[in-house]
């Protein structure tokens, strides 16, 4: 009995790592989140849906936009995107520009969601608010678990190459952890 469960348990294994290697850059993801906070180190669950994600040819035109406008005018421009949505804890965030690019051993993402300005920002027009994005950049292979980075008050860049930079205001990110698919 042994025998005769073993290859078919094999051969399971074998199709599901195959399925998990090329799965897509959509999908849903779990990892463990740690903000550094005012109070002190945070942690807590992230579930993290990735329903439409773009490639960065495609998410090109935006680049433009950032050029000319600023970080506002990206912000409306992605907002309403509906790629997908986060869940920090208990509270859901909309990802509203998803960013898949393919590396050596699976995806690299960029999430950007419009985060909630507090009144105290707006009120005093603080410097934050040229940081109005949070932001998760993470990988994930294509066998075992990745990490990241979690940027809670982000302002985005594009370099001369191309490619996204992010810069945290006030140096209170955090990082991702065990980021694995489901």
């Amino acid at each position: 009995m042994k025998k005769r469960l073993f290859p078919g348990l094999a051969a399971f294994c074998i199709a599901s790592a195959l399925s998990a290697a090329d799965a897509g850059p959509a999908g849903e993801f779990t990892a463990t989140a740690r903000v550094d906070t005012p109070a002190g180190t945070r942690s807590m669950g992230l579930s993290v849906f990735v329903l439409r994600p773009m490639t960065i040819e495609e998410a090109q035109p935006l680049r433009k936009v950032l050029a000319e406008g600023g970080q506002q005018a990206l912000l409306n421009a992605i907002r309403g995107g509906n790629r997908g949505h986060f869940r920090l804890g208990a509270i859901d965030y909309p990802i509203d520009l998803a960013i898949a690019e393919p590396d050596r051993d699976g995806y690299k993402y960029i999430l950007v969601t419009a985060r909630a300005l507090k009144y105290e920002e707006v009120q005093e027009g603080s410097a934050s608010l040229e940081h109005p994005f949070t932001i998760a950049v993470f990988q994930v292979p294509g066998f075992g678990s990745g990490e990241g980075t979690l940027y809670t008050k982000a302002a985005v860049s594009v370099d001369p190459d191309g490619h996204i930079r992010v810069d945290q205001y006030d140096n209170r990110g955090g990082t991702l952890r065990d980021i694995k698919r489901r």
